[in-house]
């Protein structure tokens, strides 16, 4: 008797022992005493009682290549835990034993495992969580697998596995809603047509490498939250692919490659969001949204699109009024009817929209920002007429609900067209581009044509004449895309700044910038040695060094205009296609130098002109070419103003985008960008060229060729003379002398900075 005591004492003890020990001693494994310990042994398991989060819970961890199975011998474990083990299959019989306690079964980093057997939840009738991660092998799963009588069961994550589609989840549509099935970071491809049908409140699809979802993919389930947010590859969005789902409240379709949305089956959505997706070229009407609140969209300009609905879909804001005007007539007829007031009592603007704002709300005095209520009549959206009738001809309570869009519009790009709002800039900037690109048509036209060899000047003036143009060229892309979207850019803003068509007109801004200066630079340079340095005339710039610094200027403007085509900064950021970004250093480097190299070319240019005046003021003019010299200063001053007006902006716009906050809106940026931006491009072909002589004369020469300007240049042929023509016989004959030659070659270096070093 004493023997049997002792025997029933000693298993008790065992089992208690077991049960609160750190370690439980499973079958084939060994218990071990620490973590040190645990080290020496391939498979072990770790099982602790009342669990932190859940009180009155156990936990059951185990580990080990040698651990090919489900262990059988652990004691009422209500969480089972197994990582970095060689399981390959879970079979039923695997979990009959915690078929009772089993709540959670969590298996993670399992590298071979690639079958779970049909049926084998079934049994397990207070299962509550199925959580499997990082099983490579594991590409399909049956239906029958996920058959269970629980009705407890709440969560299904298979994560980061190898998953090629979505299992079919029809046994667990009998479930209560689940509060989330994930489906994150495995392979599959494509969600086919009534291929998910369940409840829950969050279906999470991220990061596979879906690139289809077909029509009515999620026909018949109960969603609260469909996310698809990271599919990278997913263009082909059936229009119907939400038809049928139900209750719908979020949607997230950020970093994915679709085209287009459709609004169908998404009239209980309230949050929407479509972030980090370029594709997107237009976003759906704010009418087609029936319940959306908040909008987190790639674009502001999409944004703009949900603040003028008018001008963002004229069809559905026509046929909005049309309902509206319908149910006045609705409210007239059934107040009339009731006899509760008179007819003539109604307010003709009732329900008048608003000429630019999607704000009904102005003219019955209500605050869109806040949820009050009040008397009055407002409806965003069609809805059944017949329910409507109820609800808008009597006194009830109004809960306004204003979308919220982010992005919003912001300095950088303001809910405007490309040339803004006002008439005078629209004008302005075809002025601008009028000079710019017939000044500098004109005299590469004149130039390129003479018969005689170009000098030295002339070469250089054909560059700056080029890269001038380009700036004109510039100017007229954006003039047509005001044209072409006038009172409705949204509608065409993602075509522009992300189509050709910005990044051509930022290209040849930045190259026309950059080859002007450049070019300017060496004009300057040329001009202040042929000035200061005259006697050393064969050390003057010949047409061989020209041309290989002009190359140079040449491939360092391409190099400089490549640059934000290839990731660093972009033109995409604004309407105007300036490279204004700067998200990282790469693109703070870029905006820091392209301002330092257009700063050094202005301060070079007038460092040098300086120089030329007093070098001119030293050689002791006489008083009677006081008026020629005030002539060149003039011109100097012209020059050097035109140079910083053109470098201003530049300069500005860098810091702009440096700095990142608003120094100043792209709306009074636009002034600049039209009358100083490309100021040089406009003044340089008039001050270089046209109102020299030489041009002139070479213009002349050129009509003639055509029959005009006969007469004159007959004139010419009799008469004209060049400047030093007289000096130079003089100095031939050797009758001056060293004073008069003196004299002689300041005037013909006043001349030469006159005429434009012609």
């Amino acid at each position: 008797m004493f023997g049997l005591i002792f025997v029933l004492l000693a298993l008790l003890t065992t089992t208690l022992e077991a049960r609160n020990s750190n370690f439980a001693f499973v079958e084939n494994f060994h218990p071990g005493l620490n973590d040190i310990s645990r080290r020496n042994y391939t498979s072990w398991c770790s099982c602790s009682n009342d669990l932190i989060d859940t009180i009155g819970e156990s936990e059951c961890h185990c580990e080990g290549q040698n651990l090919l199975a489900i262990p059988k011998n652990l004691h009422n474990v209500t969480r089972l835990s197994i990582a970095n083990a060689n399981i390959k299959e879970i079979v039923q019989k695997g979990l009959n034993r915690y078929s009772i306690s089993l709540r959670d079964v969590i298996l993670t980093n399992l590298k071979e495992f690639n079958y779970i057997e049909p049926y084998v939840f079934r049994d397990v009738i207070n299962l509550r969580t199925i959580y499997i991660s990082y099983s490579p092998k594991l590409e399909q799963i049956s239906a029958e697998a996920f058959y269970h009588s629980s009705k407890s069961f709440k969560m299904l994550k298979i994560m980061n596995s190898g998953l090629k589609e979505v299992p079919n989840m029809k046994y667990l549509s009998n479930c209560d809603i689940l509060s989330q099935v994930d489906f994150e970071g495995n392979f599959i491809t494509e969600i086919h047509e009534n291929s998910i049908r369940i409840k829950t409140e969050e279906l999470n699809l991220d990061n596979n490498f879906i690139t289809t979802v077909q029509r009515a993919a999620f026909n018949g389930s109960a969603i609260g939250k469909l996310s698809l947010k990271g599919n990278r590859k997913l263009s082909n969005l059936d229009p119907h692919a939400f038809e049928g789902i139900l209750n719908i409240r979020e949607l997230d379709l950020s970093n994915t490659a679709i085209h287009s949305l459709s609004t169908k089956g998404l009239d209980t959505l309230e949050i929407l969001r479509i972030q980090n997706t370029h594709t997107l070229k237009q976003i759906p009407s704010v009418y087609n949204f029936k319940s959306l609140e908040k909008a987190f969209l790639t674009h502001s300009f999409h944004c703009c699109a949900f603040k003028f609905p008018n001008l963002h879909d004229p069809i559905s804001h026509k046929q909005h009024l049309e309902f509206l005007e319908g149910l006045k007539f609705d409210c007239r007829v059934k107040r009339k009817a009731e006899n509760k007031i008179n007819e003539t009592d109604l307010t003709a603007d009732f329900l008048e929209s608003p000429d630019k704002h999607f704000d009904y709300f102005e003219n019955l005095g209500i605050d869109p920002d806040n949820d009050i209520d009040r008397d009055g009549f407002f409806m965003s959206s069609p809805v059944d007429l017949a329910q409507q009738n109820e609800v808008m001809c009597g006194k009830i309570n109004i809960f306004t609900r204003n979308v919220q869009c982010h992005p919003k519009s912001d300095a950088l790009n303001p809910c405007e067209d490309v040339m803004g709002k006002t008439l005078w800039l629209r004008v302005s900037v075809w002025i601008v581009v009028s000079l710019a690109v017939i000044g500098n048509s004109a005299v590469l036209v004149v130039l390129l044509t003479k018969r005689a060899e170009l000098t030295v000047p002339e070469f250089l003036m054909c560059n700056l004449a080029f890269a001038d143009l380009c700036m004109g060229i510039y100017l007229m892309l954006l003039g047509f895309m005001d044209l072409y979207s006038m009172n409705e850019y949204f509608n065409y803003a993602y075509d522009w700044q992300y189509g050709i068509g910005c990044k051509t007109a930022g290209f040849l801004t930045v190259f026309a910038v950059h080859l002007s200066i450049f070019t300017l630079t060496t004009i300057t340079i040329e001009r202040w040695f042929a000035i200061t340095k005259a006697v050393f005339l064969n050390k003057r710039l010949r047409h061989r060094k020209a041309i290989y610094i002009m190359i140079c200027g040449w491939l360092y403007s391409i190099a400089i205009a490549l640059m934000p085509l290839f990731g660093v900064s972009n033109y995409s950021s604004t309407s105007i296609c300036l490279p204004m970004e700067a998200k990282d250093l790469a693109d703070i480097i870029y905006l820091t130098v392209l301002m330092l190299l257009s700063g050094l070319g202005f301060f070079i240019i007038v460092i040098c002109y300086v120089q030329i005046y007093f070098n001119l003021g030293d050689k002791g003019i006489s008083q009677q070419n006081t008026n020629r010299e005030m002539l060149v200063a003039k011109k100097m001053a012209l020059l050097v103003f035109t140079n910083f007006a053109c470098w201003a902006p530049i300069t500005f716009f860098g810091v702009f985008a440096l700095v990142g906050h608003s120094l100043i809106d792209v709306r009074k940026a636009k002034i600049l960008l039209v009358f100083f931006y490309p100021l040089n491009s406009c003044a340089n072909p008039y001050l270089y060229a046209i109102l020299t002589s030489q041009y002139r004369r070479d213009a002349i020469l050129l009509l003639s060729k055509f029959g005009f300007c006969s007469q004159r240049v007959q004139e010419y042929r009799n008469y004209y003379r060049p400047p030093n023509n007289s000096v130079a016989l003089n100095v031939m004959s050797g009758s001056l002398s060293s004073s008069q030659k003196k004299y002689s070659d300041d005037r013909r270096n006043l001349q030469k900075l006159i005429n434009g070093g012609s």
